[in-house]
């Protein structure tokens, strides 16, 4: 007998987890690569709002300190995602997570919330053609 007994096609296993691996790999090949340019490292915090503890949430350099919150909230989803690894309590408060970030160099200052930069026509379409692009490529995957 075999030991997968019943009706219907078997489903083929998902392959998400190789996936997100690969592309964590890739990021931090890219982080590695802009740590070695000398360029401006950060250490970012999750935590839920009117909370006083932040928790860890992950590195980022970026090529200008000013562009900090820019990058922080195009790498958004990444974040949530590895939070949510880290700290699953904080999945269940999703609409109420704030960002905060301060430089690696100096432990000793308080942690600078981030805000999200307004929407700029330029931004929106370059999302909206990275968007594109994404489903466009995923759609390719699967078949």
């Amino acid at each position: 007998m075999t030991p997968k007994a019943g009706f219907g096609k078997t489903q083929p296993e998902k392959q998400t987890a190789k996936v997100n691996k690969a592309k964590r790999t890739a990021a931090s090949g890219k982080y590695d690569k802009m740590k070695q340019s000398n360029l401006p490292e950060f250490n970012i915090y999750i935590r839920i709002q009117g909370q006083q503890n932040w928790l860890p949430a992950g590195s980022m350099a970026v090529n200008r300190s000013n562009q900090i919150n820019r990058a922080l909230f195009e790498q958004e989803e990444e974040l949530r995602k590895g939070a949510f690894r880290l700290f699953p309590k904080l999945r269940k408060q999703q609409s109420q997570l704030e960002y905060g970030y301060r430089l690696k160099e100096f432990n000793d200052e308080p942690i600078v919330v981030a805000t999200r930069p307004p929407e700029t026509v330029g931004s929106l379409i370059q999302s909206t053609i990275s968007q594109v692009k994404e489903r466009f490529s995923s759609m390719l995957k699967r078949r």
